[in-house]
């Protein structure tokens, strides 16, 4: 009697409480025969359910001949239940399923029945004639020498030409990419005007903001001073700083004009000064006007020249050089009349 046969009739005894109903496990392969390491499917099916039954479908052990890829996929349809196992054969020869139970439960029972056996083979996945014993890796394929082709070969030194050629030319091209020129700096007198035109914008006059007006009047105007000489720097009080450029070349008239407007700044910014808006807007066209207007006159300075020697000083030192040459001359010649003398007698 085939293991089938023998399950029905296990659960035929088990389930005799209701005759009409004879619950079967089917187990059926993809394939019979296999390749070693190819995956096949495992299809376990349960009929004859009739009603609410639950089944449970076993985990397959690892037996290493035999594995499962994962856990089954279960589909139910009416009285029937079925599973699917990826399963995969890593023998030879003849194998059978790894032994398990499903487990199944009705109203009357709860029944484990086994899987039915099914047989596969396994084979290799060499060629039939390949012999197992004798076979040998081949030596790793040469792809840098003379498997090279001519074309291959003439192919990749027209790419190393065309490279070198592409180098070339951008190296070139870039040195021939002339600097762009970088813009000159802005003169202190550009920028001073942009500040006051940007005070002017702010609002501070129609604000009633006099003080900070005032105060940032008087930072742009030292601040167009320093940019012109550093010796004008911000350090300097407003009397130290008219004392200097009152020294510098500027003319007295502008020096005037920049001392009262300085003067009129420390007082709103000091003395609690409290102007109109009327003379705020005088004070920046005023502003506005000396550095329009402003200039600096900075002298030559002349090279220093050697002073003449009168004439008697000249006659004096050519009078004085002639004495010492003859001087010079009469020790020579006495020496020399000296030195004769002695030469002479016996």
């Amino acid at each position: 009697m085939s293991l089938l046969f023998v399950v029905i009739a296990v659960i035929a005894q088990v389930s005799a409480g209701d005759p009409g109903t004879a619950i079967r496990v089917q187990a059926a392969v993809s394939h019979d025969s296999v390749r070693i390491g190819e995956p096949l499917t495992l299809t376990v099916t349960v009929s004859g359910l009739g009603g609410a039954a639950e089944v449970a479908f076993p985990l397959l052990a690892d037996s290493g001949a035999i594995t499962a890829l994962g856990p089954p996929s279960v589909a139910v349809d009416h009285d029937e239940r079925s599973a699917r196992y990826e399963l995969a054969a890593w023998e030879f020869g003849d194998l059978t399923l790894p032994q398990a139970d499903v487990r199944v439960v009705t109203d009357a029972a709860e029944l484990r029945i086994p899987l039915p056996g099914v047989a596969l083979h396994v084979v290799s996945a060499l060629p039939a004639d390949a012999d197992v014993d004798t076979l040998a890796w081949k030596p790793p394929a040469d792809v840098l020498g003379p498997n090279w082709s001519t074309g291959e070969k003439l192919a990749a030194l027209g790419l190393a030409l065309a490279f070198a050629l592409a180098t070339f030319l951008y190296a070139r091209r870039r040195g021939e990419v002339q600097p762009v020129p970088v813009p000159p700096p802005r003169s202190a007198r550009a920028v001073a005007l942009e500040a006051l035109e940007r005070l002017e914008a702010s609002g501070m006059i129609e604000a009633g903001e006099l003080k900070g007006f005032f105060s940032t009047l008087s930072h742009i105007l030292r601040e167009f001073l320093a940019g012109t000489d550093r010796a004008w720097s911000l350090d300097l009080t407003t009397a130290e700083l008219m004392a200097l450029v009152g020294m510098d070349g500027v003319p007295e008239t502008q020096v005037r004009s920049l001392g009262g407007l300085l003067d009129r700044a420390d007082m709103v910014k000091f003395a609690r000064q409290r102007p109109t808006r009327a003379q705020a807007g005088r004070a920046l066209d005023a502003a506005r006007h000396w550095l329009t207007s402003f200039e600096r006159v900075v002298p030559e300075l002349e090279p220093l020249e050697p002073e003449a020697e009168s004439g008697e000083e000249a006659l004096e030192l050519e009078f004085e050089a002639l004495t010492d040459l003859d001087k010079m001359f009469s020790e020579e010649t006495a020496t020399a009349e000296a030195e004769a003398q002695e030469s002479e007698e016996p």
